[in-house]
């Protein structure tokens, strides 16, 4: 056993910090976790602050005059135009029987597919 921990020392090293740190993290977070118990009308505790937010949500007004300021109306758009290209079959899954374009313009011919 003694040569084995001489041998893989580093090894041995990481296992016992990663097992200091998993047993630092379980006793430390013990009674940290999220109360999920239930209301008088059957709805969590985290349902009802979760409808609670929503609700203080839509009573959020946004001011459009952003759009007409000259530091927003002075942005320029550098996106990238994507070319329109050929679509391809049709209906991708379907049995290839007629044949295959290749990129130089010549078209291969495959035998009928079977129901393999």
């Amino acid at each position: 056993m003694l040569s084995f921990i001489k041998s893989n020392i580093l090894a041995v090293i990481i296992g016992v910090v990663l097992l200091v740190g998993v047993g630092y993290y379980l006793i430390s977070s013990g009674g940290s976790a999220p109360a999920l118990t239930s209301s008088a009308d059957g709805t969590s505790v985290a349902s009802q602050q979760l409808l609670t937010t929503l609700s203080s949500l839509r009573t959020i007004k946004l001011n459009s005059g952003i759009f007409s300021d000259p530091v927003f109306v002075s942005l320029t758009d550098f996106g990238v135009v994507i070319p329109k290209q050929s679509t391809g079959r049709r209906n991708p899954f379907a049995p290839l029987t007629a044949g295959v374009s290749v990129g130089n313009g010549t078209t291969l011919k495959l035998p009928a597919a079977t129901g393999h």
